[in-house]
């Protein structure tokens, strides 16, 4: 019996880099490819962008033929050759297991074992053991990945190969492997591939073993009476470029929302000593799924170590339904998220718990669904899908790897908690935060901008909102907007001089409004004090005074009001009059009215007009937006209406 792989050493040791299927869903199902979202009021907040890295990769090839091999050269990598050479399998270790010979290298921490796309491995049985230093770990099983992606897909290439999960040793110099006798030689182009990175140039921030990442509660009764601005309790999310991730090769579909979450584990080592080593072996999981198995980003969209440490995956997961490599017939619309390690036989901790529970109660939440309710789920079915294509199955949100494919995956001990998973994400009132935001975002659209918000501006601001941004805030970055900016251009121009404005008046004014140089009143103002409303008024003093009073106090003047302006006008000319009556207390008190009518669709009461009108004469409109819109009552309206 003998068998023949080629050994792929892709050790890399990177730095931090840049900062940076296709199953029905019910009710509704669209793909669209991910783009990364700007904070405007017609995009989504920001997100984090993913590193860098390059890498080195050295093929050895079967005896008697010359190494060949390509090398990326990158100032983050510094490449560890190694000698030319095949791994021969053939030394029989027991009746029904072969070995090959030990392989001496330099040091790497992840390993695996892939072939190509569709080849026979059902007898292969592969196992293996590593060396530190003297010592050999025991032999460990090389299970054949469960998860792939779904037809179709980008990261479904042509020729992207097949392989056993990636499995994180720790640093190790030496590796041997075994395979079932039986296994008739292995399928040809068998590979075992080792992995070696080290620390990204930029510290992580993760929460160390001693401090673990810890949950939050909230009171609802609390929540109701308090400003929006105190749900602050966001999930703490490793960015990619603080674990060192690699870029995407290619760019991952995306979903039209989230409607499960599906929990893993990534049936790695759990020695796993310190945060440091907990990213190394998700940087080395991602170099395999990406540079190994043709996947365009690492397979999960998020990661938690077992001290509750939460690391974004897949580019954009914090912020859009990206659809992953983690559950076969069952990525899109659905959250994978893996616990980092073996959950086989050892319960995972409570912080890593609560931590899987929380990510999924957050991105779940923002799409309103119950982490404890169901899913009915329309699969075309998939890679190691148990479940038949053109089936619709009923699953909790919140379901284990297992329930839909041939797998132990979270292992026995993590499926045991799978129920407390599903009550602790219950505890986090995510979707009823995200319910009153996304109101909120519905509302502001509708009253400054006169539209529905689209699907990324909705998600993204309502994101905003729920971790920390008040709904004022909101009010005002959208106050800055291009298109809010030059409908209060057009509309001052409608309203004073009764034209649009001109081409380069339009944009002028916009530019200016939206760099903060200029108030929308003080461009009214500065209209009503123009030659072009002055001759449009009948080009004299009385006149222009009565047009003042009609168009900003909505009355004539009373004839001592006229004659004390026009005594005005002669002292201190015409902008002294058109000032007067634009910023006196009779003009704020109708400006009042006029924002509780837009946004609260009611007039003024008397204590509400006498409070408001001297904020506004002195700090302009915007502080009794942001005044009006941070209310309970605006709040309130909005849910009510949206």
């Amino acid at each position: 019996m003998l068998m023949r792989l080629v050994l792929v050493a892709a050790l890399l040791f990177s730095g931090s880099g840049v900062a940076a299927t296709r199953a029905a869903l019910n009710p509704a199902h669209t793909v669209s490819s991910a783009t990364a979202a700007t904070p405007a009021p017609s995009a989504s907040a920001p997100v984090a962008s993913g590193g860098a890295v390059s890498m080195t990769e050295h093929d050895v090839v079967v005896p008697a033929v010359e190494p060949t091999g390509r090398v990326v050269e990158s100032p983050d990598v510094v490449a560890a050759q190694h000698d030319a050479k095949a791994i021969v399998a053939d030394k029989v270790a027991t009746s029904d297991r072969i070995e090959s010979a030990i392989v001496e290298t330099d040091k790497f921490q992840t390993l695996g074992v892939t072939w190509p796309k569709n080849a026979r491995i059902a007898d292969l049985a592969a196992e293996v053991r590593t060396r530190v230093g003297d010592t050999w770990s025991d032999w460990v099983p090389l299970s054949p990945s469960d998860g792939g992606p779904d037809a179709n897909s980008p990261d479904a290439t042509p020729g992207s190969r097949e392989g056993t999960d990636s499995v994180w040793v720790g640093d190790a110099d030496a590796v041997q492997l075994s395979f079932a006798a039986t296994a008739g030689g292995g399928p040809d182009g068998l590979s075992l591939v080792l992995i070696g990175s080290g620390k990204p140039a930029t510290p992580s921030t993760a929460s160390t073993p001693s401090a673990a990442g810890g949950s939050a509660t909230f009171e609802t009764a609390a929540y109701w009476t308090a400003p929006l601005r105190t749900a602050t309790s966001a999930p703490r999310v490793i960015s990619r470029s603080e674990w060192g991730a690699q870029a995407q090769v290619c760019t991952p579909d995306v979903a039209s929302k989230l409607v499960g979450a599906v929990v893993h584990h990534t049936a790695g080592s759990n020695d796993y000593s310190t945060v440091a080593e907990a990213e190394q072996q998700i940087r080395n999981d991602q170099s395999y799924h990406i540079n190994q198995l043709g996947w365009c980003d690492i397979g999960y969209n998020f990661i938690v170590d077992k001290w509750g440490n939460i690391y974004e995956g897949r580019a954009n997961s914090l912020t859009q339904p990206v659809i992953g490599v983690h559950a076969g017939g069952f990525n899109t619309g659905t959250v994978g998220i893996s616990m980092l390690g073996d959950y086989s036989t050892l319960t995972p901790p409570p912080a890593t718990l609560d931590a899987v529970a929380q990510i999924a109660a957050w991105r779940l939440g923002a799409y309103g669904v119950d982490p404890q309710g169901t899913i009915s789920y329309y699969t075309y079915g998939g890679q190691n899908s148990k479940i038949p294509a053109n089936t619709t199955i009923t699953l909790p949100t919140i379901f284990a790897h297992r329930d839909v494919a041939y797998t132990a995956c979270p292992g026995q001990a993590g499926y045991d908690q799978m129920s407390m998973i599903r009550k602790s994400a219950g505890s986090y009132d995510y979707a009823q935060r995200f319910a009153v935001a996304t109101s909120l975002v519905k509302s502001l659209y509708r009253d400054m901008l006169g539209r529905d918000p689209d699907p990324a501006g909705l998600t993204g601001w309502a994101t905003a909102l729920v971790t920390g941004t008040s709904a004022g805030q909101l009010a005002g970055y959208i106050a800055v907007s291009a298109e809010y900016a030059s409908a209060e251009v057009r509309g001052a121009y409608r309203d004073v001089l009764r034209r649009d404005p001109e081409p380069a008046g339009l944009v002028n004014w916009t530019n200016a409004i939206m760099g903060g140089l200029l108030r929308p009143e003080d461009l009214r103002g500065a209209l009503i004090a123009s030659d072009e409303y002055y001759l449009k008024a009948g080009g004299t003093d009385a006149a222009y005074i009565s047009a003042l009073y009609v168009d900003i106090l909505k009355r004539s003047p009373q004839p001592a009001e006229l004659a004390a302006w026009q005594a005005g006008y002669l002292a201190s000319g015409r902008g002294s009059v058109s000032f007067g009556v634009w910023k006196s207390l009779e003009s704020a008190g109708l400006r009042v009215d006029e924002q509780y009518l837009l946004y609260l669709g009611r007039a003024t009461d008397p204590i509400g007009r006498a409070g408001w009108a001297p904020i506004l004469q002195s700090f302009g409109e915007a502080a009794l937006r942001s005044g009006i819109i941070d209310s309970q009552e605006y709040r309130l309206r909005a849910i009510a209406l949206y």
